[in-house]
């Protein structure tokens, strides 16, 4: 077993934080519709975003230790680690996509054309889901 570093744990928990923030419900508020709703959603999940980006480049360098560590690890045990960092690299980037575009809203998060933002969000959602569900997946398979 390998000592691990405070900024090792805390990426680890920023990452779990991230985990639980990312696996709570949209549905609630794209199911009510109204537009303070869907701005309050957005918000949160550009926030939770905002959260799983910066800690993303943390998964990699666990990865990368990981690997470094376990250089007697089977082809199919690093074969899995790297398709779930494939996963989480396409999420990650799919994410920032539909920020960047920020289609339904204007540059202050304010709806500007419901379908497209109720769309925008349950997107996003997903696809932080997704990532949080991958780096999961990573934790699981490097332990």
């Amino acid at each position: 077993m390998f000592k691990m570093s405070f900024l090792f744990k805390a990426t680890v928990f920023a990452i779990l934080i991230a985990l639980v923030l990312a696996s709570l419900p949209t549905v609630s508020v794209v199911a009510a519709g109204n537009k303070p709703g869907l701005e309050k959603k957005w918000d949160q999940l550009v926030t939770n975003f905002n959260t799983q980006n910066t800690n993303h480049n943390g998964v990699h360098k666990w990865v990368d230790h990981w690997l470094k560590t376990h250089k007697k690890a089977s082809v199919s045990e690093k074969a899995e680690i790297q398709k779930h960092l494939n996963i989480c690299n396409s999420a990650i980037l799919a994410a920032q996509a539909i920020v960047s575009q920020h289609a339904g809203f204007d540059a202050n998060g304010k709806v500007v054309d419901r379908a497209q933002a109720i769309k925008s969000i349950k997107d996003l959602g997903y696809y932080l889901r997704q990532h949080a569900g991958s780096v999961k997946n990573l934790k699981v398979h490097m332990e």
